[in-house]
């Protein structure tokens, strides 16, 4: 009976340090501090390289066609495709073309000017973009061919508006997106400023256009943005076509038809 009881106790005494040596396990764990590991963001995709459906449409030439602002240089207003009537930042971007006349060596030029300009009026902020070429450009090898030209995308929309430029990279509350065929335009907030954005295209031509221009319009102060906002900003925006670059055509000669034919 002793050495049941011996043996008993030996149970009891085991069952109590397996629970004492739980608990300690558990005190232990207990007193492990949380460590929280934050991922850090990747680099923005543009739009045109997120969806390869859409990636053509979105960006059909040879080259980069994103406004990167902290990638284009500081320029006189008079070197860009696009300024503004009372000043303002002009930036030079990248010179794009399309493949067909990438690939084509010797072939006839087809550039393509993404430039900016960026404009405080007081009461506005505007930053404007284009791409733009000379239709009547005429070179040593002659004048651009049929199938340059500024594509048009009807696809278009509010993820497109987002990636536009600096400031719609900041927006929130997106709404109201308006389509009048390739025009268009959207409103979103920009901290505490009601802005628009906004889809120009220029004058058709060939298969397309002969710039495509952006714009994103911003109160300075609290308040929504107006149609005479809107109106006074575009109206303000000064668009070139002409290219002096190696152009044989000056600014003043007159111009007989399409270019390439």
């Amino acid at each position: 009976m002793q050495a049941l009881s011996r043996y008993g106790w030996a149970i009891v005494t085991v069952a109590m340090m397996v629970s004492a040596s739980g608990a300690r396990a558990q005190e232990t764990r207990l007193k492990v501090p949380k460590v929280i590991v934050t991922a850090q963001a990747g680099p923005v995709v543009p739009p045109y390289m997120r969806d390869p459906a859409k990636a053509y449409a979105r960006n059909p030439y040879f080259g980069r066609y994103r406004v990167e602002e902290d990638k284009f240089a500081e320029v006189p207003c008079t070197a860009t495709r696009i300024a503004f009537a009372q000043g303002g930042r002009c930036l030079q971007g990248y010179r794009l073309t399309v493949p067909e006349v990438a690939n084509n060596r010797g072939g006839n030029p087809c550039d393509l000017a993404l430039d900016v300009v960026g404009a405080n009026t007081g009461r506005l902020y505007i930053e404007a973009d284009i791409l733009a070429f000379d239709p009547y450009k005429v070179t040593a090898n002659g004048s651009p061919p049929r199938w340059c030209y500024v594509h048009g995308y009807m696809g278009y929309d509010q993820e497109d508006f987002q990636d536009m430029n600096q400031v719609t990279r900041r927006g929130t509350n997106w709404r109201n997106l308006q389509i009048d065929g390739q025009a268009r335009s959207i409103e979103f907030t920009d901290g505490s400023h009601q802005c628009i954005a906004v889809l120009r295209p220029g004058p058709v031509w060939s298969g397309g256009y002969t710039y495509m221009m952006h714009a994103s319009i911003c109160r300075m102060d609290n308040a929504s943005v107006q149609a005479e906002d809107i109106a006074y900003a575009l109206g303000s925006l000064i668009t070139r076509t002409y290219d002096p670059v190696g152009n044989l055509r000056k600014p003043d000669d007159p111009v007989y038809g399409p270019g390439g034919r």
